[in-house]
């Protein structure tokens, strides 16, 4: 296995701290980059439903500062031969939405642009499903027609808010660097991202759903989040861009996926493009399993 000298913004964030120390472990040699303060650290607790402050001990060269300011990100950029865009504001609060959409599209033409003048490569930026503008923060509250299920990365985007409308201008940000310059970048669409605790208690504990979820019941353990990024980042044959989904394979509810929408959404059935099998995800991973052989390992109710 190749191994890369790679950049990763939002470093101290929750992916950012499982994707540090993954490759770490696999091998290669990692810069940091945050706005947060390593020695008081807001973690959120999703146990708790609270945050709780750390303080976190750094094995690699870390620089401190906004993903929006060129100065602090061309330092961290030197001599790296790649980069994994993980910083930003993962919210959505419409009265700030100024800032949100500011912290996450230009922080991530920053993080490009410098990228270029340093001459890297490749850059994978973290997405979200919510790029779509169907999946959670729905300002309108209109029920979402898809026309086809399950859900693929060729389904016309409809953002209401400015988290979603921030991520769906960081993949063509993403595009725009690979057109202009022959970068090559992905954007990669997470879904809810567990911890390992969170995981372990929802195998004990499947509830039966009692109502539709806008997330189309989809979730990923943060370590397939980690893999998953790996693969993109050492994939020889990465075409020069690319928006993908990464979600499990499976739902995390009970019931059968077809079930689900019986009981909730039987106006969705005809929008199946093929049989489901049991719990079966109704976001498409197939074009990450194609192109860089993403393969989630964690489900549940196995």
């Amino acid at each position: 296995m190749p191994f890369m000298k790679v950049l990763i913004t939002g470093a101290l964030g929750f992916i950012g701290r499982a994707l540090t120390e993954y490759l770490g472990q696999r091998g290669h040699e990692l810069r940091l980059l945050d706005i947060a303060d390593p020695t008081a650290v807001s973690i959120y607790n999703p146990l708790k439903h609270e945050r709780e402050t750390r303080s976190l001990k750094l094995d690699w060269p870390f620089v401190r500062g906004e993903i929006t300011d060129p100065l602090a990100v061309a330092e961290a950029m030197r001599d790296v031969e790649a980069v994994v865009h993980l910083g930003g504001i993962p919210v959505n609060i419409p009265d700030q939405g100024a800032t949100i959409f500011r912290t996450n599209a230009l922080g991530t033409f920053v993080v490009l642009d410098e990228a270029r003048k340093a001459g890297v490569a490749r850059c994978i930026c973290a997405s979200s499903v919510n790029a779509f503008g169907t999946f959670y923060w729905r300002l309108s509250r209109h029920p979402i027609p898809y026309t086809r299920l399950p859900l693929d990365e060729e389904y016309p985007p409809a953002p209401e808010d400015p988290y979603s409308l921030s991520k769906l201008v960081t993949e063509e940000t993403c595009a725009a660097f690979h057109r202009g310059y022959g970068m090559t970048t992905a954007a990669l669409r997470f879904t809810w991202v567990w911890p390992e605790e969170m995981y372990q208690r929802a195998r004990g504990d499947l509830k039966v759903t009692d109502q539709w979820h806008d997330d189309l019941f989809s979730w990923l353990h943060v370590q397939d989040a980690a893999e998953g990024i790996e693969q993109a980042l050492l994939c020889p044959d990465l075409p020069g861009y690319g928006a993908y989904n990464m979600c499990a394979s499976d739902t995390c509810w009970p019931e059968p996926t077809v079930d689900l929408l019986e009981r909730f959404r039987p106006d969705l059935l005809p929008a199946l493009t093929r049989p489901l099998q049991g719990r079966e995800s109704l976001l498409s991973i197939d074009k990450a399993r194609c192109t860089f052989g993403f393969s989630p390992r964690y489900r549940l109710g196995d």
